[in-house]
């Protein structure tokens, strides 16, 4: 499942931003480490945040599908037909600075993955919104930011709708794969032509509630940001300029 859990975690009490900087950390930290063990503990720190949100569950099973064709393809291009010089694991010839390469690339993409699905699953839309607002930061970014966080569940949600009327109709989704591809039509063009008709009936709806004026508008209820959030995302900033300083001072993290 990708899209926002409800939950009482410290990261769903938590400012909206915090979590954002927090993946947003390890996104860049992920780029600022180059050996694997290092990239290891990107990795170990990305999932620590998913225990802490208390989604590690549901965001496991989306970062496992979407990682592991990555990561078989990066094994056979740099470890199995990579450079010189050679080794033998698990009776295979590999390819040394190959299976390096293999791992550092895999390991930020994994990094990554769960850092952002774990964010997906615990930072509210509408906390985000508020906070945001609460910002004064202009509504075009707002309605971008939220609109691409909750793009994923709202399409599950049509397709699924869409997937039920039309089955209702007689759609069978069995049979060879050729029947199975002549099956995808009649789901995916009404769920593109309803994405669409969404999209413009929102700009009509938000056009008229005066949101393209460009006034300031007043946060509701606005998520508390304590003094210790705000540390927190000076040390998370710090940390990683720090590490990039290592980088290119030639530290070898």
């Amino acid at each position: 499942m990708i899209g926002y859990v409800p939950g009482v975690s410290p990261l769903h009490r938590a400012h909206p931003y915090t979590p954002l900087a927090t993946a947003g950390a390890l996104l860049l930290a992920a780029f600022a480490v180059t050996t694997p063990a290092t990239i290891g503990v990107i990795a170990v720190l990305a999932v620590a945040l998913a225990l802490l949100g208390g989604v590690l569950e549901r965001v496991a099973r989306p970062a496992f599908v979407i990682a592991v064709p990555t990561w078989t393809l990066l094994l056979v291009l740099h470890a199995l037909l990579g450079p010189e010089p050679f080794g033998v694991l698990a009776g295979l010839r590999v390819s040394e600075p190959g299976l390096t390469r293999a791992l550092v690339l895999g390991g930020r993409l994994t990094a990554i993955l769960v850092a952002f699905l774990t964010v997906l699953a615990v930072v509210s839309p509408a906390r985000l919104v508020e906070a945001m607002t609460a910002r004064g930061v202009s509504f075009a970014w707002m309605y971008l930011l939220v609109s691409t966080l909750t793009l994923v569940p709202r399409l599950r949600e049509r397709a699924a709708r869409i997937l039920e009327a039309q089955q209702c109709r007689g759609l069978t989704l069995g049979g060879s794969p050729l029947a199975r591809v002549a099956a995808l039509g009649p789901l995916v063009l009404p769920l593109v032509l309803g994405a669409l008709v969404e999209v413009d009936e929102q700009v009509l709806a938000l056009d008229a509630r005066g949101v393209t004026s460009g006034q300031r508008r007043t946060a509701l209820d606005p998520p508390a940001d304590h003094t210790m959030e705000r540390v927190w995302r000076v040390v998370l900033a710090v940390a990683v300029v720090g590490l990039f300083a290592a980088r290119f001072a030639g530290a070898g993290l």
